[in-house]
C-alpha cells in the first residue's frame, strides 16, 4: 500500500501539529507530499541545507550527534507530536544527523514553501514556535539525563518517550540501536532491559520490545520523563 494523502488519515492518527490547525488555515496542506519513511533512512546529515521538512504520523526519528571517534548519542526523538527540520523555520542548518528508527508514514514539504507559510500564517507560526520551544526543552533535558541519571532510569525514560511518540506499546528496535542512541554499550542495555523484563515491565523478542506496564516503567524512570511528557501535553492543549 502506498502512502496516504492528507484527508485519508483519520484525525486521531494524523500528525498533531497538522491536526491542531484550524480549518481556515489548512489551505496550504495541498502542498504536502505523502511519503513512507523506511527504517534506517537518513533524512539529514550534519551541516546540510534542509531541502524538506517532515511531519510524522507514525514514524520515529532520532536526531543523533556523532563524535570524531564515531561514537553517537541521541539528542532528540521525534514522533507524531512534531516535525523534523526545525532549523528550516529558524534560518539555519542542522548540526545533527536525522535518522528514521521506526518506519512509518509522514508528510513532507519543501523547506522554502513551509518558511513562506510560516511567515504569513499566524496559526501555523504559533504552533511551530510552541513546538520548537518544547523540542528545545527535550534537548536540554536529555543532556541532563545523559549526564546524571543511571542507565536503567535513562532506558525507562527513552522507552516511554518512544512509546508516546508512536502511540504504540510495540517498539521495533534492537538493543544495539537503543545502546547507540543512549551512548552506551549493547551489553549494558541488554542487562538493563533484562532486569525490566524480569520485573514484568517489558517483553523482549528478536528485534522487538513490547511495553507491558507503562506505569511501572514510569515509576522506575527519572523525573525527566514527566518533564518531557508534560511539555508535550501543554503543547497539544494550547
Amino acid at each position: 500500500m502506498g502512502p496516504r494523502k492528507y484527508g485519508e488519515i483519520p484525525l486521531e492518527n494524523l500528525n498533531k501539529i497538522l491536526a491542531s490547525l484550524p480549518t481556515s488555515s489548512r489551505y496550504w496542506l495541498e502542498s504536502l507530499e505523502p511519503v513512507v519513511l523506511p527504517k534506517g533512512t537518513v533524512l539529514y546529515e550534519p551541516d546540510e541545507n534542509i531541502e524538506h521538512v517532515y511531519f510524522l504520523n507514525n514514524a520515529l526519528v532520532s536526531l543523533v550527534s556523532t563524535n570524531s571517534d564515531g561514537s553517537t548519542v541521541e539528542i532528540g526523538l521525534i514522533g507524531h507530536e512534531g516535525m523534523v527540520g526545525v532549523p528550516a523555520i529558524l534560518g539555519g542548518v542542522t548540526p545533527y544527523r536525522a535518522i528514521v528508527q521506526m518506519d512509518g508514514d509522514a508528510f513532507r514539504i519543501h523547506a522554502q514553501r513551509l518558511y513562506v507559510e510560516f511567515r504569513r500564517n499566524p496559526f501555523l507560526r504559533d504552533l511551530l514556535l510552541k513546538y520548537t520551544n518544547a523540542f528545545i526543552i527535550q534537548i536540554a533535558q536529555s543532556s541532563i539525563c545523559n549526564c546524571y541519571h543511571t542507565l536503567q532510569e535513562r532506558l525507562c525514560r527513552w522507552l516511554l518517550v518512544a512509546r508516546d511518540a508512536v502511540c504504540s506499546d510495540v517498539l521495533l528496535l534492537t538493543h544495539d540501536v537503543i545502546a547507540r542512541l543512549l551512548g552506551t554499550r549493547r551489553a549494558s542495555v541488554t542487562v538493563a532491559a533484562g532486569l525490566l523484563q524480569r520485573a514484568g515491565l517489558i517483553r523482549i523478542s528478536r528485534g522487538q520490545l513490547t511495553i507491558l506496564d507503562a506505569a511501572g516503567l514510569e515509576a522506575m524512570a527519572c523525573e525527566c520523563y514527566s518533564i518531557l511528557r508534560d511539555g508535550i501535553r501543554r503543547l497539544q492543549a494550547s
